[in-house]
């Protein structure tokens, strides 16, 4: 179990669902197609969980920071994804960065300097469009100047990836012929409408 509960749980952004959980589940779909490692160069990661109930795998696409050994997630909805109260029932996961699969443990960061160091190495790469972003998580307007005083307020959860063999497996790359077809499907609609003019 993870050993504490953030401050807060409260979100201004609704809970996904229809088409919006739809798009955020689609880089999964990518990660099946054997397109991670474009996915991890924009910081998507793939997080495998243990079901709380069934107990069979979950895989939740999420965008992630790394410092060294750890990977911060920050949860838009407190602790209501099903990704994190699988973790809070058990905190051993397999994290997919790419075409490399770790073993994890998740914890959630309760210590409010460490959330603020994950809050910035997120808003590090585009300040404003982080603190847009995190203003609706929290219903608050984020800045620089606001964000140590309000970091403690996010959900945010630290992996420690470990040297261990993964207990849960990673994403299956059961779509990989799925891009080269497209491709041919696209040259041969390219290709056809000039040979009929010709």
């Amino acid at each position: 179990m993870l050993s504490s509960t953030p401050a807060t749980t409260s979100t201004a952004l609704p809970y996904p669902a229809g088409l919006v959980r739809t798009l955020l589940r689609a880089p999964l779909l990518l990660y099946r197609m054997g397109l991670g490692d474009a996915l991890n160069a924009i910081h998507i990661l793939v997080l495998v969980t243990r079901g709380r109930t069934s107990g069979l795998p979950r895989f939740t696409p999420i965008e992630y920071r790394r410092h060294g050994s750890k990977i911060y997630l920050v949860s838009g909805w407190g602790t209501r994804p099903n990704w994190l109260q699988n973790l809070l029932a058990n905190p051993l996961a397999t994290v997919q960065l790419g075409s490399h699969a770790q073993a994890a443990r998740a914890q959630l960061v309760t210590d409010p300097a460490e959330s603020l160091r994950a809050l910035y190495l997120f808003r590090r790469t585009a300040p404003g469009r982080y603190d847009t972003v995190l203003s609706y998580v929290i219903d608050e307007s984020v800045s620089s100047k606001t964000l140590p005083n309000l970091s403690s307020q996010f959900t945010i959860v630290r992996l420690d990836l470990t040297s261990e063999l993964p207990l849960l497996p990673g994403v299956p790359r059961d779509l990989t012929w799925l891009p080269p077809l497209l491709l041919a499907g696209l040259v041969t609609l390219l290709v056809l409408p000039r040979r009929r003019k010709g």
